[in-house]
């Protein structure tokens, strides 16, 4: 008769290496919507974070609501992700900041307006052009 041992620390090792192996790959891709994502460049420019300022971020809600920050002033509007992205009726508030931060704020709201798809590599997402081009790299962040 043959030991189980011999035929059951094999499987169990298989077992073991394969999990260990499981949880080491990389975790999917982001959901567009209920995510805070984090500006981290316009039109291939780094944000600047202004410590008094707010900071850029956009957040889509699940029935067609957008709203955020463009790092001077708060803005909503909606969206539609039927075909690519593409924001609509974008209304925000009209603050005075430096003029660093309004140069980015004006080339953010740009950048909603000519966004017509997105794309989501893990935990980043690229608002697109018409053109295919990258108009703002955006990152998600987990608030606590």
């Amino acid at each position: 008769m043959e030991d189980p041992m011999r035929t059951l620390l094999p499987a169990l090792m298989l077992a073991l290496g394969l999990t260990a192996c499981a949880s080491q790959l990389p975790a999917g891709d982001e959901p567009l919507t209920n995510r805070y994502w984090r500006v981290l460049e316009i039109n291939g420019q780094p944000v600047r974070g202004e410590n008094s300022q707010a900071e850029p971020h956009i957040v889509l809600a699940p029935e067609h609501r957008a709203h955020g920050s463009d790092g001077c002033n708060r803005f909503t509007g909606g969206y539609d992700d039927a075909k690519g992205l593409r924001f609509s009726r974008l209304a925000s508030t009209m603050m005075a900041c430096p003029l660093p931060v309004m140069q980015q704020a004006q080339k953010f709201m740009e950048a909603t307006t000519a966004t017509v798809n997105y794309r989501i590599k893990g935990k980043n997402l690229e608002l697109l052009d018409a053109a295919g081009r990258v108009r703002m790299r955006l990152e998600v962040v987990f608030l606590k």
